[in-house]
């Protein structure tokens, strides 16, 4: 029997979790972002504009910053084909070295991303949902793949810290991938999914074994299939 999680349950929800957990980790949290701040030499909290499609309103969230003042990762440049550009959306190759140790273990945990529980007390985030991407990322996937990014625009989930794609997606899929997972959890959205996202979610911050664009790390098994790519 699938347990459907109404808006009003799913958001009582994200905001008692959201501040048991910044409650709880509050003094971690200091020294984390303190060795943050030592390894990249500058502020360790970012803000970035990312959105679910481009016709939505962009949200503006905070990440603990993991790359050094004035290094340059190699992102798709506006001259390059749109092949190239697809694949750099999910990853970014040759960027690693450029990436402090401690900051690796940040991006291979998840934990750069748990200032976004701010987002989610705000209620611009749920804890689980889709993934909010860049604008420019967005604007690649349209030009190049116009199918999946309508498919995208159907989705109504608010975005999620973690979410299907986050712990079950694979990056070499590219879009396609991503687009699948977003209507999966948006058709089968129940309160037990969320929890066995949520489950996911705490063993790849245990094994540090997180999907990342440019660090790379150990990947758990899939645990869904499309049959579009069987």
């Amino acid at each position: 029997m699938t347990i459907r999680i109404d808006p009003i349950g799913k958001r009582i929800i994200d905001v008692t979790v959201s501040l048991l957990i910044l409650i709880a980790g509050l003094p971690l949290m200091f020294l984390i972002l303190l060795m943050a701040f030592l390894s990249t030499g500058q502020f360790p909290i970012i803000f970035q504009e990312r959105k679910i499609t481009l016709e939505k309103k962009a949200l503006r969230i905070m990440k603990i910053r993991t790359i050094k003042t004035g290094v340059r990762i190699d992102h798709c440049l506006r001259d390059k084909s749109v092949p190239e550009c697809i694949s750099e959306i999910f990853i970014k190759g040759g960027g690693e070295k450029q990436v402090p140790l401690f900051c690796r273990w940040l991006r291979k945990t998840g934990i750069d991303e748990v200032p976004q529980l701010i987002n989610v007390i705000k209620g611009e985030m749920s804890i689980i949902g889709p993934r909010p991407l860049l604008e420019d990322d967005l604007q690649i996937i349209k030009n190049a793949e116009p199918e999946n990014y309508l498919r995208r625009t159907k989705i109504k989930s608010k975005p999620g810290i973690s979410g299907m794609w986050q712990v079950y997606g694979e990056r070499e899929k590219g879009a396609a991938n991503l687009v699948w997972l977003d209507e999966v959890y948006e058709n089968k959205k129940s309160f037990l999914l969320d929890c066995r996202i949520i489950l996911r979610s705490a063993l790849i911050l245990f094994t540090a074994a997180h999907s990342d664009s440019i660090v790379r790390s150990k990947v758990l098994p899939v645990g869904f299939s499309n049959p579009a790519y069987s």
